[in-house]
């Protein structure tokens, strides 16, 4: 079943070979005394090169994103969690725009692969006992120079939208065969003829399959599904008021 979604700036001081002085740079951002902590994460440098797969090193001393670019997969985001700590932890991730997750991360050396999207993510290892506190935030960046990614997010005119979740009788068991034809016979009374339905999110999702539904250029709806056995059963769907 779906798991419960829940919701470090380096200066650089150049120094000069043959005068040995080093050069101050200016910031646009304010100035802060020598003893002074920034509480802000750490952003990628614009010139790493992403990674295929992202490192994150969690510990007493807090979260390390030691490959701050990763590049995006048909099936998701790679990573690997080095938890330092004595014990498994958790680790959460935090959209810009609102929204997240997390899952758990045991001892030692852990890989994960997760559906975030192209752009930024904000993400950290608790502290344990994991409880929801005690967490610090690395920022990593997920790029996708080769638009595997589709968007998901509705293009409503108007704004108004629908969403809601699916109640499943005890025992149901996933539907087989293809998301999108499992869409388009579930909501055949809403798709249009000249709709288009097609995976969206990460083509290849190995928990989770996103289908969205485009009319007239824009994304009217989306249905997520997760993988239930050999099948997919629906999770939550969302559509413009009117689909």
């Amino acid at each position: 079943m779906p798991r419960t979604v829940r919701f470090a700036v380096v200066a650089l001081c150049l120094c000069a070979v043959l005068t040995g002085g080093c050069a101050a740079s200016s910031t646009d951002g304010p100035t802060r005394s020598q003893g002074e902590q920034s509480t802000e994460p750490a952003q990628p440098s614009e010139g790493e090169r992403a990674a295929p797969s992202a490192r994150i090193v969690c510990g007493p001393e807090g979260t390390r994103v030691s490959t701050p670019r990763v590049e995006a997969h048909p099936d998701g985001v790679h990573f690997v969690i080095d938890n330092r700590f004595e014990k498994g932890t958790g680790y959460s991730f935090e959209y810009p725009e609102g929204g997240g997750g997390g899952n758990s991360a045991e001892h030692g050396e852990s890989r994960h692969v997760e559906d975030f999207p192209p752009g930024k993510v904000r993400i950290g290892c608790e502290k344990p006992p994991v409880d929801g506190a005690g967490l610090d935030y690395g920022v990593l960046e997920v790029d996708d120079p080769q638009g595997v990614y589709k968007p998901v997010e509705l293009e409503c005119q108007g704004g108004t939208a629908v969403s809601g979740s699916a109640e499943f009788a005890p025992g149901a068991k996933g539907k087989k065969g293809d998301p999108v034809q499992i869409t388009r016979r579930q909501f055949s009374d809403r798709i249009e003829d000249d709709d288009t339905v097609e995976l969206a999110g990460y083509p290849k999702s190995r928990e989770y399959r996103t289908v969205r539904v485009v009319r007239d250029g824009r994304v009217v709806a989306n249905v997520v599904y997760f993988r239930d056995g050999k099948g997919w059963l629906q999770d939550h769907y969302e559509a413009c008021g009117g689909f």
